[in-house]
Parts: C-alpha cells; structure tokens; sequence
C-alpha cells in the first residue's frame, strides 16, 4: 500500500520545506508504565528540558518518543512592538520572531510562545506528549484542553477547570497523556474567553502509512506544514463583549477571519473591499503531479460557520474529527468551531507548471450579514521562503464568490434529498461494521435514552437587576437579556472539580434533582429557571442514545455540541422535531460516522450515540464560547473505576474558617 519511495518523498519534502531543527530526542523503553507515565519522566531525565525532537516520519518499529513542550501564556499585543515596519509594508517584518500581524490591527491577545495560532504539536502513535504550561498572565486562572482526544487513561488531564483540574493560577502545570488515538486534533483553553484571545492550536498523530485504513494510495504528501488552523477574530479583547454592551453595534461579532493567524481586513459590507495587498496571507506550497493530504481545524468562537473552497481543486474528504471515513469528492464543505476535516487534493489536472490558486474561506450565519470571508493562498512550484504570492486569477469576494455543485454540512440541509447538499449523515466511517463492539452501539435497543433540549431563558430586563439576584447572563443589545441552557438548565461550574468527588452529592443537579431556589422568575417565557451544576449520572458500559434538540428559535444558528472522553455515532440529523420523532427513530444498519462535535440543523434536531466505557467526568457543551460561558453546558458522569491522580495533583475549593 505504502510503498519506500512515497516515504523517501515524504522525508525529503519534509528536510527541505520544513527545515526542522533538531533536538533531544527521549525514546520510551517499551515496559514504561503507562499507568502513570508521569512517575516515569524523571527516570528518562526531561526534568530540565523545554522541548524534544518528535517531528519525524512515523515508520513500523520505531520506539515511541517523549514529545515535550513548553507553553508560556501571556498577556501580549499583535501587531506589537515585534512587528517592526510590518504595517508599513515590509513584508519581511510580518515574519519576524514573536510577531502576531493577525489582519494588520493592533489589540491586545492572549498567546502560547508568542504565536498565533499556539505552538504546533506533530506526534507519531504511541508518543507520550508531555507540556508544560507556564502561565504569566498575573491574576488570570487557566487551563489547556486536548480537543478530540478520549484521554482513557488520563481523565485528570483533559483541561477543563473545575471539572477536572484547578485552573493554573501564575505558576506551571504538567500534562502528560500518550497519543493513542492517530487523527487531526487541536488544543485551545478552557477557561473564560482565552480561545477567543488567541489560546488556540494544533495537535496531530500520525501512524506508519501502511497502517492506514485506506485500500490504496489516496495521498503522496502528509506534511506539518499543510494543517490549516481557521478562527475568528475581534478588534478587542472578548471580555469586553461579556456580558455585553447595551448600545455597542454590532455586539458579540467578530471582525475578521484568520487562516493560521493570518489575514487581511476584509470591509465586505463597504462599497469595495479595504485590502492592503501588501499585508502576508496564509500561503500553502504544493508540487505538481502530487496528491497531498490537509487537515482543516475549525478554532473559531462565534456564532458562524465557515464555507471551504480551493479555487480549481477538488477536494476529497478522508476523515471527519479524526477518524477515517469513506473518501467523498466535494467541491466545497463547511465547518463548524470545533469540528476537523481532513481532504486531499491532487495537482496534476492544473494547466500550468508554477502556478497560484486562491483559497476561499467564507462566513455563514451571522458572518455572512456582516460580510466576513477570508482568503490564502495555494502555491505552484514555490517553497516557504517565497513570500508576498498572490494568485494572477480573480479573487474570489462575496460578490464573486467561487460556485459549487457538491457540499458537504451545508446549513440546514435538508438530508437523504440530494445527492450534492451532503448531511453528515451521509458519511460511512471505516472497518467499525466489522466489529460486533461497535455495531452494536448503533443496532441495539440503548440502555439509556436522553432528549436534551437547548436554547435561552430571555429574562425581562424590569425585574432582572435586583438587589442581591446575580444571574449568569449575556446582553446582545439594548435590553435583550438572556442565559443559555441544557434541558432546561443554566450550568454554573462548581467551587472544585468535579473529579474530585468520589460519588454524586446535593451540590449537583439535573432534571430529576433540581434544588429548592430552582423557583420560576418573572420574565418574558414561559416555565421554571434554574442555576446549578447540571451533572448527569450514566452508567459504565450502557449504550447511551441522546437527542439534542434546539429550541432557540434562531434561523442563522447552528449550534455545534462537544463532548469530551468520547467520540459518538451521529445516527439521525432533521429539522423540525417533534415527540414523534423520538418514536420513529429505528436504529440504522449502516456504518454512521464517528465524531467528536457535530452541528445541529437550527430549529432542528441530531442523534447520537455512544457506549459509555470511558469511566470519568466529561464535559458536554455548546462550541460557540458565549453560549458555554453563559451556560450551555453538562456534565456526563460515567461511572467505573478511574485510575487515581498525579502524586500532588492540585487542589482548590471554597474556604471558609467556620468550617
């Protein structure tokens, strides 16, 4: 399948185009304890370094490797100070060290390593990653999510403060966890509005190529420098658009568009685009006659799905949140924040040797009202040296945008009625038919059945801002209040992580346990609001089945959900549910996609499915960070021994010294 010469491609592109510099390299011994890998760290001598070398081809044979990274969060500006003449025009200046150009705009960001996006990380299967996070952010708690990644072993490790850690205060935290599962991944914060400040970036693992699920050579090339990292991007702080500002138009919105940090500010509301051609554009180096793998990461923050096309290339879709799928030819597709894709393209149908097309990523939702789209570049011919390409072809604009017959994700499709508007229900992942374990988490009865509506309680601003209510809240404009919900219920994060709980107590609730000041509240809808940590028990190894519904209401919306520890069967997608649907859902005999963030259709529905063999404390929420920060959230409690902490694993909670 793999042949020698496509890895002597492979390494070769990688030496001249990648330019890695090497450095320690640590190989695990193959009885390390992989139970608690962190007790053997000292024994491999990593207590001084700040990084190792893993940036490799990953071949059969080869000992997996400790992959250790430093991160130093900070408080810093782009365009700063590092940038030099880069708003002038030098483009030389954009690129260097510890410059964030962004879209030209100053602002002050939060960043990783003084990078946007965040310091890359690239791993073969079976690594132990290893990063310790260094926060200098003075009075300001975080932590690091691991997107994607089920965290099997090391539950005490997927990032979320006040589920599973205390969030870093100014001082250093270690993660440690093995790569066990090969796909495209990001990391970003999850504490307060940090990803939309610039906490964000990549984390792919890779496997031997002979490995791979695929029946033949589908790509030549799987380079680094080929993962693109899209986001979205504020002129200001977010904190400044949380809660809200009452008169502030146009709101909690974003600015602009970024592919891997950069961009230009694009006006596309104005009477002509505002361009400065001479700002850097992303710009991605291909050869001809090749086929080359990419992998797209949705990072953005708002309320805005991203439409993906690459000027005169097809693109076919290999994997979706990391896991192979059954190839699809599209021309374009949309992403969701949180959502991974994987496509390739192949060059050899271009009529011109040293050529450039342009990339065209554009704003749906709300983005498309306030005109959003952003372009990089795809390069003939050219190495990373080369800077300042621009295509000699039309630009694609939101008044020229580039046309598609075949799309995936497509907004509120309508699904099973078009073969060229793609659901991701149309999706067939790879070999999981073949595995009784896995089948049958979408062909039996489950053993637990779940409808999870979501939407807002709109409070009435005359009774909202009394004396002594503190109510989680957003304001989107003028007197427009509201706090998100999950079956009825506004998350609220405990006083210390959930993990440390050895058993479900009364500070937690959830549809059948809601506290006693639960008490309906005077506002503009109708029924009760509650406040409180919304923790749902399942049992270990029970097929759980679990509808999300939307009821907001909200036609430009598509509200992309999360769950952590677990990747789930997406077995159902429509509009318009009703409780009838919940009695017609049979069980599909196909082999449904596997994913880790899925879209609901606004004013629709989804399905999902999983197995519930992951004991540990997961949290579910909506990927739009407003809407998780002002509630949109749960957590599953999957029962099952877990294995215990880190030696001094740290601790936080409430303190009171009546107690």
């Amino acid at each position: 399948m793999c042949s020698q010469s496509r890895y002597l491609l492979w390494l070769a592109a990688l030496i001249i185009t990648a330019l890695p510099i090497f450095g320690t390299i640590i190989e695990l011994p193959q009885d390390y304890d992989c139970t608690s890998p962190w007790s053997e760290l000292t024994k491999l001598g990593v207590e001084n370094l700040t990084e190792t070398d893993c940036l490799r081809t990953c071949a059969v044979g080869q000992l997996p490797r400790v992959c250790l990274y430093t991160f130093v969060l900070e408080f810093y500006a782009a365009m700063g100070t590092a940038c030099r003449n880069c708003s002038d025009g030098v483009l030389e200046d954009c690129y260097l060290p510890q410059c964030i150009p962004a879209d030209g705009v100053q602002r002050g960001m939060m960043s990783v390593n003084r990078q946007l996006p965040g310091p890359p990380i690239n791993v073969c299967k079976n690594d132990l990653i290893v990063v310790n996070v260094k926060n200098q952010m003075a009075g300001t708690g975080a932590s690091i999510h691991w997107h994607g990644l089920p965290m099997t072993r090391d539950p005490w490790m997927d990032g979320v403060p006040y589920v599973t850690q205390c969030p870093i205060g100014e001082s250093s935290f270690r993660y440690v966890f093995p790569a066990e599962e090969v796909g495209t991944y990001f990391w970003h914060s999850h504490s307060g509005l940090h990803r939309a400040n610039g906490h964000y970036g990549s984390l792919v693992i890779r496997e031997p190529c002979v490995d791979e699920p695929y029946s033949n050579d589908i790509y030549d090339f799987d380079l680094p420098e080929h993962t693109i990292v899209l986001s979205d991007w504020m002129h200001e702080t977010a904190e400044m658009f949380f809660p809200g500002l009452p008169s502030r138009v146009p709101g909690i919105v974003p600015d602009a568009i970024l592919i891997n940090g950069f961009g230009w500010y694009l006006n596309g509301t104005a009477s002509e685009d505002s361009v400065n051609s001479s700002f850097p554009l992303a710009t991605f180096h291909v050869s001809r006659n090749s086929s080359y793998r990419f992998r797209i990461i949705n990072s953005a923050n708002h309320v805005c799905g991203f439409l993906i096309q690459i000027q005169n290339h097809n693109l076919t879709l290999i994997a979706a949140d990391g896991i192979t799928i059954v190839p699809v030819v599209v021309d374009a597709f949309v992403s969701y924040p949180g959502e991974r894709y994987d496509f390739v393209i192949n060059t050899n149908n271009t009529s011109l040797d040293e050529d450039a097309y342009w990339i065209f990523v554009n704003g749906l939702g709300v983005c498309a009202n306030l005109g959003l789209y952003q372009n990089a570049v795809l390069s003939y011919g050219t190495n990373s040296t080369d800077l300042g390409i621009i295509p000699n072809r039309t630009r694609p604009t939101l008044s020229d945008p580039l046309n598609f017959t075949k799309v995936l994700n497509y907004p509120n499709t309508t699904c099973g009625e078009s073969s060229d508007y793609l659901c991701i229900t149309d999706l067939r992942s790879i070999g999981n038919d073949r595995d009784a374990r896995h089948s049958s988490v979408w062909t039996a009865e489950p053993d637990a059945r779940l409808v999870i509506p979501f939407g807002f309680h709109i409070f009435d601003v005359n009774d909202f801002h009394l004396q002594g209510t503190y109510q989680k809240y957003e304001n989107l404009q003028d007197t427009i209040i509201r706090a998100a919900m999950t079956s009825n219920i506004t998350f609220t994060f405990p006083s210390s992580p959930i993990t440390f709980k050895e058993k479900p107590d009364n500070t937690f609730c959830n549809t059948n346990n809601l506290p006693a000041r639960c008490l309906n509240i005077s506002n503009t809808t109708v029924g009760s609001y509650c406040q409180c940590t919304n923790v749902v028990i399942l049992q270990e190894n029970d097929i759980i089945e679990l509808t999300l519904v939307d009821t907001t209401g909200d036609a430009l919306e598509n509200h992309p959900f999360h769950l952590h520890g677990y990747s789930f069967y997406v077995t159902h997608m429509g509009r318009n549910y009703t409780e009838e649907d919940a009695n017609s859902l049979n069980q599909t005999s196909c082999d449904p996609p596997l994913k880790d963030t899925i879209s609901v259709p606004s004013k629709g529905f989804v399905t999902i499915r999983f197995r519930a063999d992951n004991p540990g404390r997961w949290l579910f929420h909506c990927h739009f960070e407003w809407h998780l920060s002002t509630g949109m959230a749960m957590v599953f409690w999957v029962e099952g021994d877990m294995l215990p902490p880190p030696p001094g694993f740290p601790r936080c909670g409430d303190f009171s010294s009546l107690t």
